[in-house]
């Protein structure tokens, strides 16, 4: 079991997968939480697909809770991940952990 990060903890992660848009950790975290549900063109699926792309899978694990990881596998998210080899192995995870 990865223990969960702390909300801190997340915002920074957030904020560092979007180091290169004008949004703060705070309006991240929202989207993230769904309290907001997009805010300029990022929305939930645009941060979970930035954090397959950034993150390796047990930080990825710490950030997001695991009841949540069939939002984060939808085609969605993994439409907008690159290269398209990732997105491939993210399909395969997908189906193994979906079945």
């Amino acid at each position: 079991m990865v223990k969960q990060l702390s909300e801190s903890e997340i915002k920074e992660k957030l904020k560092a997968v979007f180091w290169d848009v004008n949004i703060s950790k705070d309006e991240l975290f929202d989207i993230f939480s769904n309290k907001k549900e997009s805010i300029y063109s990022i929305n939930v699926n645009k941060i979970y697909s930035r954090l397959l792309n950034s993150y390796d899978w047990y930080t990825i694990l710490s950030i997001i809770p695991l009841e949540k990881m069939d939002n984060v596998f939808n085609d969605d998210v993994l439409n907008l991940l690159w290269p398209k080899l990732i997105t491939k192995r993210y399909y395969n995870a997908k189906k193994i952990l979906f079945r």
